[in-house]
């Protein structure tokens, strides 16, 4: 009756095969009052900790017993301990490998599945403070808990045929990531160090010629135009919308400081000294308060006028779900007239950018692919930076981004707690 109750005990835990012989209450040096549940085997055989290999016959028992950190059974912390085999593998001893023992770290499966789940909703302080642990070891329990939800990370680079090429700030100053992502899943599938030929190059590299071959398109800003155009002469090149309007806004605020550097010190050019983004916001979303200030300004300054106006246009000419490419074209090519006719130096580089890659700029209407996609990714990746306060590690900030952005279905996110 003892040992049924026992084998009960230890299938409730996770632990078949063996039994519970004892749980006591001890006193560990640097944990101080913990629950240790004493563990022996009662059936199966010894896998090898190396290759796998399965043995029904030992060498001899551990002398000493290991304890595991488990998931706390009441108020204290609570450790398995075992006395491990040595079985004859691999061509000498090997201990054995413990089914309910998480290979690498000492701690239970059940445990670190625990901690791998919390540290997708927590930043890795608070996971290593309920756990009593150091940063240093949670940080290392989620790196491996995400790869193996990722898995094999060459399987994602296979059947790419779309793809956004954009760089993000690694560490919120100037040392960047190269992210791609599939516009068909929404995948981010590569991180690569640095930006423009340095950090895409690694990516074309991994694809191989077959990779390559296979890519239709591309949608990146210029800085990566020219790698693209070499490795991948027979993919179409998109230039994000995004980017085009980021100039455009870029050239409105050096006209804005131009113009205001010498502005008078009354109310409306104190205020439209702060409040630029008046002139950077869509029109549309401003509140009515907003656009009669905004008028305001208008009326008094006919050159930052005339750059808000031209603004407005380009945005309402990307915006247009256009079907007759040859319009799109001409519209664009107005655009850039009307900017040499404004007599606006900030916009003229706009426009010489437009100018030579109006057919990028088009080719963004002619394909249907998500053409924000690289750019929400960057919202993500900002967030997860800001929430951990920065990475020290940046190949576990990739791991993370790969998590957030790369790994739709985490394995460690339906774990029940």
């Amino acid at each position: 009756m003892n040992q049924e109750r026992d084998d009960l005990v230890a299938t409730y835990l996770g632990l078949q095969g063996f039994a519970v012989v004892a749980v006591v209450h001890e006193h560990h040096p640097r944990r101080g009052r913990v629950k240790v549940v004493r563990i022996e085997r009662r059936s199966g055989q010894h896998e090898c900790s190396e290759c796998g290999r399965r043995h029904a016959s030992i060498l001899f028992t551990e002398p000493e017993p290991i304890w595991l950190r488990d998931c706390s059974v009441g108020d204290l912390e609570t450790y398995l301990e075992v006395q491990p085999v040595r079985v004859a593998c691999c061509g000498g001893t090997r201990v054995e490998r413990l089914p309910f023992a998480m290979p690498g770290f000492r701690m239970t499966r059940r445990f670190f599945e625990r901690l791998a789940a919390l540290c997708t909703r927590l930043p890795v302080s608070a996971v290593a403070t309920m756990a009593t642990l150091s940063w240093e070891t949670v940080a290392r329990i989620d790196m491996r808990a995400i790869e193996l939800g990722l898995g094999d990370r060459t399987a994602a680079l296979t059947d790419l045929r779309w793809i956004a090429v954009d760089e993000v700030s690694r560490t919120g100053g100037r040392q960047y990531f190269t992210i791609v992502t599939d516009l068909a899943t929404g995948r981010v599938v590569w991180i690569g160090d640095g930006k423009g030929r340095r950090g895409l190059l690694p990516f074309l590299r991994a694809l191989r010629a077959k990779g390559r071959r296979r890519l239709r398109g591309v949608v990146s800003d210029l800085g990566y135009l020219t790698i693209i155009v070499a490795r991948l002469p027979h993919a179409v090149h998109i230039l994000d919308r995004f980017h085009i309007v980021q100039w455009v806004n870029r050239a409105l605020d050096e006209l804005r400081r131009r113009l205001f550097s010498a502005a008078p010190r009354d109310a409306l050019g104190s205020t439209l000294k702060v409040k630029k983004w008046l002139l950077l916001s869509a029109r549309e979303n401003l509140e009515h308060k907003h656009k009669l200030l905004l008028n305001d300004l208008m009326e008094q300054n006919l050159p930052l006028y005339r750059g808000y106006l031209l603004k407005e246009q380009l945005r309402a000419i990307l915006r247009h779900p256009w079907k007759y490419f040859g319009v799109l074209r001409e519209r664009l090519q107005e655009w850039i007239l009307a900017v040499f006719d404004a007599v606006l130096p900030e916009f003229k580089k706009v426009a010489d950018r437009l100018a030579k890659h109006l057919d990028s700029v088009i080719a963004g209407h002619q394909h249907d692919v998500p053409l924000g996609l690289a750019e929400s990714r960057n919202s993500q990746i900002a967030a997860l930076r800001f929430q951990a306060r920065g990475y020290r590690d940046p190949e576990y900030f990739k791991l993370k981004i790969l998590q957030r952005c790369g790994l739709p279905h985490n394995p460690w996110a339906r774990i029940v707690l």
